[in-house]
């Protein structure tokens, strides 16, 4: 079952259109959501919740219509961009009180809650009040309040927002832990490396329409118009640049210190001309071939700025 299924789907305020006629299925598993700022992603993760209806379109989530559906939702955990809430109360009855709200008995609740605060890390601070929190910890609170009813899906819009890279490894781990143990994860955020540290999966929007969606390497793949670039990690970068020169793979060599960077419109044909270079010339050393064009931030680059 698709975790996520769109249909012509739009949403507008008034004259401002969010989500543009987005059609797009999402496999089980970790999705990126990713786009610039007002690009809709918000406003579509709102729709997959639940709180804010389709103007135009359908949007299926587990199978299931989010609009107005207490099952669904019971299926489902979202941590929203917000702070957290009820800064009143401590973290244990924040806890429980989401749990309740999902569902779980008074007695089944609190256990709950207890479970779900260790797990992120906070069962020492779970009676303190929720306002004497750091930034951080009030993420991971967030995190036991989504969790706390042990959902299928979790609905998570920038999640790492604020936080210091102790707190941003601790999450990023947590939702690469809850994949594992089968849950399905969309996650919206504008930082693109913790994005790659958590999947390769992406759902890219751009004002409001789909741009892509896949594994990256396959959407850079389909990028033509643009030359891969090749790095090639070698302790004599003239004599492995010499080698490449005149190629009809290659487009340029450049030598840099302790590399040769390559651009290419042929990257199969290129690695292909390369391998065999390699075994016919035992006198060229190559430490490593990697390529900066199949990170997420270059796709985002190239496909945002198309």
């Amino acid at each position: 079952m698709n975790v996520l299924a769109c249909e012509r789907l739009s949403r507008w305020y008034g004259d401002v259109i969010a989500v543009n006629d987005l059609t797009v299925e999402v496999e089980p598993g970790i999705t990126g959501v990713l786009g610039p700022n007002g690009a809709g992603k918000t406003s579509l993760l709102r729709m997959a919740t639940g709180l804010v209806r389709p103007s135009a379109g359908t949007i299926r989530v587990l199978g299931e219509d989010p609009w107005d559906n207490p099952a669904l939702a019971a299926r489902v955990g979202y941590v929203p961009e917000g702070d957290a809430p009820w800064r009143d109360l401590s973290g244990l009855q924040c806890a429980t009180l989401a749990a309740r709200l999902s569902g779980l008995a008074p007695g089944r609740a609190e256990e709950a809650a207890r479970e779900k605060l260790a797990r992120v890390g906070l069962s020492s601070a779970m009676d303190r009040r929720v306002e004497a929190y750091s930034r951080g910890m009030r993420q991971k609170l967030k995190f036991a309040l989504a969790l706390a009813h042990d959902p299928e899906l979790l609905i998570l819009d920038e999640p790492l927002l604020g936080t210091d890279p102790p707190t941003r490894r601790d999450l990023v781990q947590l939702i690469k832990g809850l994949a594992a143990e089968g849950k399905s994860v969309l996650v919206s955020t504008h930082v693109l490396p913790d994005v790659e540290a958590m999947t390769q999966r992406i759902l890219l929007v751009n004002h409001g329409r789909l741009m892509a969606y896949g594994e990256v390497a396959k959407i850079r793949d389909l990028l033509e118009r643009y030359p891969r670039t090749v790095r090639l990690a070698t302790p004599s970068p003239r004599p492995v640049g010499a080698a490449l020169w005149g190629w009809e793979s290659v487009l340029s060599v450049a030598a840099e210190e302790g590399a040769v960077v390559v651009r290419t419109r042929d990257p199969q044909r290129f690695y292909e001309d390369l391998q065999r270079m390699l075994l016919e010339r035992q006198d060229l050393a190559v430490m490593s071939v990697t390529s900066p064009d199949e990170t997420i931030e270059a796709v985002f680059r190239y496909l945002v700025e198309a």
